[in-house]
């Protein structure tokens, strides 16, 4: 399993869709930006099995 982690939600959203997920498992978690320590929003999918082969 893989984490795919974007702060472009609607990239992710894009991938998700070629990889055949829901987007209702797309999770929010902001990341701690190593530039400059603040928080930003980011979102990831779990990405397993069959889906993680076609990455």
């Amino acid at each position: 399993m893989v984490h795919l982690v974007s702060a472009d939600k609607q990239r992710l959203l894009a991938v998700g869709r070629e990889l055949g997920m829901q987007a209702a498992w797309l999770q929010y978690k902001p990341l701690k930006d190593p530039r400059t320590g603040e928080r930003v929003p980011a979102w990831h999918w779990d990405v397993r099995g069959d889906r993680l082969k076609r990455l």
